[in-house]
Parts: C-alpha cells; structure tokens; sequence
C-alpha cells in the first residue's frame, strides 16, 4: 500500500494508557494506492507539496513507488 500523502498533518502522535509509550499512527488513506495494481496514470499530482519526493515534483507522469513515500518521510522527520 502505497499512502503517497505522509505529510506532517497525516502523523498522529499517540499515547498508550497501559504502558505510556508513545507511537505515530498514519492516517487518512484518501490518496492510497495498492502496490502493483494495474492502473490509469493520473496527470494530477497527489500529496502535500512540502513533504513530496523530488521525483513526484519533477517527473509529474511517473508512479509513485515506496521509495516516494521512505522520502516523504524523510522530510516529516527533518
């Protein structure tokens, strides 16, 4: 499952009232894909512009892989 739109706003930051850990829950699941479904190319680009890979900024006609989303996150963690 591709999520293509980790950003920031989509990270829940959450506590465990057993234990008090804590964990980060991605949510909203709007933009996900299936990975290696066959599908129709989307000229629209998806995800929160600050937090999109290079390669989505650059290259608008490429699917997105999971290096996309590793990316993202990079960017939300930075």
């Amino acid at each position: 499952l591709l999520h293509r739109d980790i950003s920031t706003n989509n990270i829940l930051v959450v506590r465990s009232p057993l234990d008090s850990t804590v964990h980060g829950v991605l949510v909203d699941f709007d933009c996900a894909i299936s990975v290696g479904v066959a599908r129709m190319a989307r000229p629209e680009r998806t995800g929160t512009l600050q937090f999109m890979s290079v390669l989505t900024l650059e290259v608008n006609w490429l699917e997105c892989t999971e290096l996309d989303d590793w990316e993202s996150l990079l960017y939300v963690v930075c």
